[in-house]
């Protein structure tokens, strides 16, 4: 192989690691020392949201990854509840090459009845609980997914997906937003693409400027009825990720460098 073909690949890969990790904002598993079990609100700046954050706990027994997860037990508190988290503005560095990503790892329970719904939400406000909802995703008992840029259109209305395959595993669930629009993606266990849905305008500015913004995780209803259930979430992550065609600028001009470098 041509010495600037070797070196090019060396600047790509390393474009590729920098990015990736510069590109991290917040990410959690719930583990300690920064976590204990017991409530979520206090630790690692979690705060409580609607309905006083009630129902979540940090539990030791089960986790996708390390030994603890965020464990919503709904079996008697079956209302709405949430926790809540502040987050930075980016100033400006989420774009269409580089969106913005909340995903986390859900697991809900098989005895969890269709009505129990399970969510990730973005807020423009940083104080917002459930009532406040920009971009958000909910998935129920039955495996049926509600989305949307409103708080009812996450927990009421027809479905917007369904798949009684992901029940009683890890499945992943994104938010994205570009700086004008946005999307929600679900993904297998193997990160396999299962479901996606765009919105053309998301009010997330907040997120893309120089002051604060906020996530919220939640469990809420569709109906009065059935609306028990159990579900573990773990492994959150906030992040800027570089599209393909980002990568691909990089790797182009790593090449372009590698060329000057020998001439």
């Amino acid at each position: 192989m041509a010495r600037s073909t070797l070196i090019a690949a060396g600047i790509f890969s390393a474009a590729i690691v920098a990015a990736s990790s510069a590109s991290a904002i917040y990410s959690t598993s719930f583990e300690p020392p920064a976590y204990g079990v017991g409530s979520v609100a206090t630790q690692d700046g979690w705060l409580n949201g609607s309905s006083a954050g009630a129902s979540q706990t940090v539990v030791n027994d089960f986790a996708r990854t390390g030994s603890q997860s965020l464990f919503w037990d709904n079996s008697t508190l079956n209302s709405f509840y949430s926790v809540r988290r502040v987050m930075n503005g980016q100033n400006g560095a989420i774009s269409a090459a580089t969106p913005l990503e909340i995903s986390i790892w859900m697991n809900i329970g098989t005895s969890t009845t269709a009505n129990r719904l399970y969510g990730i939400y973005a807020m423009n406000s940083s104080t917002s609980t459930l009532g406040g909802v920009n971009l958000g995703v909910t998935i129920s008992g039955d495996g049926s997914v509600r989305a949307g840029t409103a708080w009812n259109q996450t927990y009421a209305g027809a479905a917007d997906y369904v798949n009684a395959a992901l029940v009683g595993q890890w499945f992943n669930v994104a938010l994205q937003y570009d700086g004008v629009g946005g999307k929600v993606v679900i993904r297998d266990a193997g990160m396999n693409e299962l479901f996606s849905e765009s919105y053309a305008a998301v009010t997330l500015a907040n997120a893309n400027g120089a002051g604060l913004w906020g996530i919220n995780l939640g469990s809420d209803y569709f109906d009065t009825v059935n609306r028990a259930g159990r579900a573990h979430m773990d492994d959150l992550t906030v992040r800027l990720i570089p599209t393909p065609g980002a990568l691909a600028l990089l790797g182009l001009a790593g090449l372009a460098r590698a060329r000057r470098r020998r001439a």
